[in-house]
């Protein structure tokens, strides 16, 4: 099964997209490859370890890994926007990367509000401007985002 991704226009290299959490337990390894076959070379996941465990998402470091990928957990509790001088050298290492030439595929449950908020991040750090993120981001998951206005403020915190 391949997972679907919603790749955001942007300018330059590299791909990035989001995406709905992964399907856990006996799914998970099939859920991986998937990405692997669609070019995904970073897992990006928002999602807390509570949650993880529920969702049958503990092997999903490992299995990602196994396949030849990068895993980075970014834990964001639903509705919430993380402490950003925390967070800031993980969004610009994943800038980094992008700019590289590689492809991110950020998730979180559902892939709408948290997954939303770490690909703005990306894309102001890379250069675009917050309003013009989330248009991007609105454009490619057909769904008006950010879920909350702190989302949109937090963003604005990341330029420069």
């Amino acid at each position: 099964m391949r997972p679907t991704l919603f790749t955001i226009e942007r300018p330059g290299p590299g791909l990035l997209s989001t995406m709905a959490r992964p399907r856990g337990g006996d799914w998970l390894a099939e859920e991986v490859a998937g990405l692997a076959v669609l070019g995904v070379t970073e897992v990006v996941s928002a999602l807390t370890v509570p949650e993880c465990v529920e969702l049958g998402l503990g092997a999903e470091p490992g299995l990602v890994r196994a396949a030849g990928l990068r895993f980075t957990a970014v834990p964001i509790p639903d509705r919430t926007v993380p402490v950003l001088a925390e967070v800031r050298p993980v969004i610009d290492e994943l800038a980094r990367r992008l700019d590289a030439g590689g492809h991110l595929a950020v998730h979180c449950r559902a892939g709408i509000g948290r997954s939303s908020l770490l690909a703005a991040a990306v894309l102001v750090r890379c250069g675009t401007e917050p309003d013009d993120a989330w248009a991007r981001i609105t454009r490619a998951r057909g769904l008006p985002v950010p879920d909350t206005a702190e989302q949109r403020s937090w963003t604005d915190q990341l330029t420069g």
